[in-house]
């Protein structure tokens, strides 16, 4: 069986409101502020390692920290434009260490949406992924802080996801389910029973327990039952994952 999981489409426990390094700690301000001016600082050689792109007006810091950050929801070796370098395995230096929220949250979901659609888990999923697929995924440390100088109380982690697969299957889901949206990538509708037509081959996505599809426009996640299950038996909150058909 594989469940679903659409990204937040509104702020609350799971997606907080906020930024990336808010000018606390950067005088700047902001993680793509921090990371344009670490390009800046870096050797020519050091930059085309990093970012090897070249409009001819000299633009490469300016768009650095935008593919940076498509780094996290993005495959490893795929490209965003036919200029644009393919993603490469995030650096040290490049995740966000903190991200600063607007007001204050009593709780937060185990699995949480940031800007640019990144996502965040905290330590007890964090460990259930692991133990279920270790060394797939990649995971970074970043605090949670809010007004006040206050700090949530879990611990989170960006996540990026290490496995993206082709098993959307739409000759077996159910008529009206989806739709093309361009020449590869499909939508799905708004409804659960969309969700619910959607079905996903088995046959592709093999013992997989965690992942993305490379034709999903929406930012789908993709579970595993034996995920979904150790989720539940541990009471952790994610936002809401619908059923879909294994084929």
């Amino acid at each position: 069986m594989v469940w679903g999981m659409n990204l937040p489409s509104s702020f609350g426990e799971f997606w907080p409101d906020g930024d990336f390094e808010g000018a606390t700690e950067f005088p700047a301000g902001g993680w793509f502020d921090r990371l344009k001016s670490y390009f800046k600082t870096q050797p020519i050689e050091e930059q085309k390692r990093l970012f090897d792109y070249d409009d001819g007006h000299g633009n490469a810091a300016h768009f650095y920290p935008s593919y940076v950050s498509e780094k996290f929801v993005s495959e490893l070796g795929t490209k965003r434009g036919v200029d644009t370098p393919p993603f490469s395995p995030i650096e040290l230096h490049e995740p966000p260490r903190f991200f600063e929220t607007c007001k204050t949250y009593g709780s937060l979901g185990s699995l949480i949406m940031l800007n640019g659609r990144i996502i965040a888990v905290d330590d007890a999923l964090k460990d259930i992924i692991e133990r279920l697929e270790p060394g797939v995924h990649r995971f970074f440390p970043i605090e949670i802080r809010m007004p006040r100088d206050a700090v949530f109380s879990k611990q989170y982690y960006t996540l990026a996801i290490g496995q993206y697969f082709d098993s959307f299957s739409p000759e077996r889901s159910k008529p009206g389910s989806w739709r093309k949206d361009g020449e590869y990538a499909v939508r799905h509708g708004d409804r659960k029973a969309d969700m619910a037509g959607l079905a996903f081959s088995s046959a592709v996505f093999g013992q997989a327990h965690l992942w993305r599809e490379r034709r999903r426009r929406e930012g789908l996640t993709l579970f595993s039952d034996e995920l979904r299950a150790a989720i539940e038996q541990a009471g952790l909150r994610t936002p809401k994952l619908n059923k879909m058909k294994e084929v």
